[in-house]
């Protein structure tokens, strides 16, 4: 701290205090944001507590679909596809808790507000590449699908291999990082004055590129509508509907519970992602800011990313029954253990004590 310098209300209205810049000055440009107090318990009931909550469990599913979906018997094109969207939403449910819970608990806590900053310039552009990963790899699915139910058989060998689904796989890699490498320019840490705290912190500020209006209307405007928006889910609309009528028209049974899974996946991308997009397109059009709209919107997109194993597990037959033999026999390997551990306890000889 500068001793030397001074924290009256005058340097605080030129964004000073000690000589160190006021925390939020250089994103909110010292403005006082009114927060009601309905809001603030809205916030803190969607972001606080039900984000976390279905996050968690969101862990969980996506842990048990990767692991199986990455077993042997259970190897498909289709299924590379799956394993790879499991690990891609684990992604964003952790970075999810970074991006949304531990910024909203910046308000009530000094460390939070500290980390939060110190992190972000890490977390928010790898938050966002599995974002895109996740809506690529499901556009890659639904058409690897739609090709294994329309197709002619020769195509569909070539097409619906293994070795196909990871060169496709990885390109998308490569793709999502080359779309989001702009956002690790937009940001930057700097040490500041917490008013809130009475104490020196650290902040996140935008970077000249991150303001430039070129900038946001040609990459937030356009390309992420084309690429991120409207684009992917005209796309899941159109593929999913003609799997549908080609799976009406078909006398193929062999993967029909796949079929249906891989199906109802992208009902649930395409119902999750209808109001983050509409919160896009009123921001967009209409400068219109919903700061409720966004809690919710934030909050789809965890659902979008928890709820994926629920659907393997109801109607992927295959799946449930690759999960149920892995965890049958985990539980009689950890019983089988349990029962030898305890017989050896009561074969051992009492303990002589010399006094």
């Amino acid at each position: 701290m500068n001793s030397s310098a001074e924290c009256s209300l005058e340097s605080k209205m030129r964004g000073q205090c000690y000589g160190y810049s006021i925390c939020g000055y250089c994103y909110d440009f010292g403005e006082t944001r009114s927060i009601s107090k309905e809001y603030e318990w809205f916030n803190l009931m969607i972001i606080g507590v039900i984000l976390p909550t279905i996050g968690c469990l969101g862990l969980i599913g996506n842990s048990l679909s990767a692991f199986t979906y990455s077993r042997r018997e259970m190897i498909s094109s289709l299924n590379v596809y799956l394993f790879a969207l499991a690990c891609s939403d684990i992604v964003i449910i952790l970075t999810s808790f970074f991006l949304f819970f531990l910024e909203n608990m910046r308000k009530r806590s000094e460390w939070a507000t500290y980390y939060f900053a110190v992190l972000s310039p890490v977390m928010y552009p790898i938050a966002l590449t599995a974002q895109s990963l996740s809506v690529f790899i499901t556009v890659a699915s639904a058409f690897d699908c739609f090709v294994l139910v329309g197709a002619k058989q020769k195509f569909r060998k070539q097409f619906c291999s293994v070795q196909t689904s990871i060169v496709v796989l990885v390109s998308i890699v490569l793709i999502a990082f080359i779309y989001n490498s702009p956002h690790m320019f937009e940001i930057y840490v700097i040490d500041c004055w917490s008013t809130m705290y009475n104490t020196t912190s650290k902040d996140v500020c935008p970077t000249p590129l991150r303001t430039n209006p070129d900038y946001l209307t040609i990459y937030y405007a356009y390309m992420y509508t084309i690429m991120m928006a409207v684009g992917p889910v005209v796309l899941l609309v159109v593929i999913n509907t003609a799997i549908v009528i080609t799976m009406r028209r078909s006398t193929q049974d062999g993967c029909e519970s796949d079929i249906i899974t891989l199906v109802l996946v992208v009902c649930l991308f395409i119902s999750c992602n209808i109001l983050p997009l509409t919160v896009n397109l009123l921001e967009l059009l209409m400068s219109l800011v919903n700061p409720y709209l966004i809690d919710l919107s934030n909050l789809m997109v965890v659902v979008n990313s928890s709820c994926n194993f629920l659907i393997y597990y109801a109607f992927g037959s295959n799946f449930r029954r690759t999960l149920r033999h892995y965890l049958t026999n985990a539980w009689k390997r950890r019983r089988a253990s349990l029962l030898q551990n305890n017989r050896m306890k009561l074969c051992l000889p009492a303990t002589e004590v010399l006094i």
